[in-house]
């Protein structure tokens, strides 16, 4: 390492560059002002992101040591790399994110010449496309979900935990690995995450209710949040998510199964329970409602679309 320091470090002090939180961003957007990051949140994601891609180069690249040498070829190979690797699009979309904002912030503190090409063009210009999570809605059987979480458990017990969790709630990974002690209520046999406290998408607070045969796991994770700071569930919350979908890769590898990344285990949440209330008479239309409101989503249209497998909903094979 030279004196400058890794480049993850060299990216992380050129994004402090045009980091001025304080202020609202939709005014930027309103105003053109769309070089500075407001947020600390997003200020603390891209520096994840950029120490990502500068370990990368690092690794790939063994002659780079300085920022001022990453080039165009570097970024895109980098985001192929992620999409190989099955990253799910929105992180995709994130890393695109910053590494444009990267390229802006290099480019205001003299490391990129101002005529130089763009780290990542927008797609308009000969850049990549947009990156989307895929929508199709097929989960994990009952059986392979089962399968991945013991498989993980045996060689990463938090990580199992993690998994088994979203099993059971159905919830996004960033979702599970933040949840606390104080949100589980074994008694009620429900799971309340109170909006961005626990990493929910948009901030929204929803409560899960959970199958009664299923409190001992509530116990069992109210118990590991009481031995905790704050009353986590889970340590090494920041890495947890990575950590997840690197061991879900593996046990589908070693499994035979198809990956369908930690969401999967969301999506067969979802079947589940839309299977049961079907079962118990709600109806197709009361079944789906249902489902999107333990999966915390206002479209009923985004849960069939997005999370039940075709082949349990009736209505699925009909013309619309």
């Amino acid at each position: 390492m030279g004196k400058e320091g890794s480049l993850g470090y060299q990216m992380m002090k050129a994004l402090q560059g045009v980091f001025r939180p304080g202020h609202s961003s939709r005014e930027d957007r309103k105003h053109g002002r769309t070089q500075y990051i407001r947020g600390i949140s997003t200020m603390r994601s891209m520096v994840a992101d950029v120490f990502g891609f500068g370990r990368w180069i690092h690794s790939t690249y063994l002659e780079v040591r300085s920022l001022a040498q990453v080039t165009p070829e570097m970024a895109q190979a980098y985001v192929a790399e992620l999409v190989r690797r099955d990253v799910s699009g929105g992180r995709i979309g994130r890393v695109t994110a910053t590494l444009r904002k990267l390229d802006v912030a290099c480019r205001r503190a003299g490391v990129f010449a101002a005529d130089a090409p763009q780290l990542l063009p927008l797609a308009g210009k000969g850049g990549m496309t947009g990156f989307h999570s895929d929508p199709r809605p097929v989960p994990y059987s009952e059986a392979d979900a089962d399968r991945i979480v013991a498989h993980v458990k045996e060689r990463d017990p938090q990580v199992g935990m993690l998994l088994e969790l979203m099993q059971l709630a159905g919830l996004r990974v960033s979702e599970a690995a933040f949840l606390r002690n104080s949100d589980i209520d074994p008694e009620a046999m429900t799971i309340t995450l109170k909006g961005a406290v626990n990493h929910t998408k948009g901030g929204r607070p929803r409560q899960i209710t959970i199958a009664r045969e299923k409190r001992p796991i509530l116990v069992a994770l109210m118990e590991l949040g009481s031995r905790h700071p704050g009353g986590h569930v889970f340590t090494s919350r920041r890495s947890l998510a990575s950590r997840a979908r690197g061991w879900v890769r593996k046990a589908c590898e070693a499994s035979g199964i198809e990956p369908l990344g930690t969401h999967g285990l969301r999506k067969t949440f979802a079947t589940q329970e839309f299977c049961e209330m079907m079962a118990a008479g709600m109806g197709e239309k009361g079944s789906v409602r249902m489902v999107a409101r333990q999966l915390g989503h206002y479209r009923t249209s985004v849960v069939k679309q997005s999370y039940l497998n075709p082949d349990v909903i009736p209505s699925a094979g009909e013309e619309p």
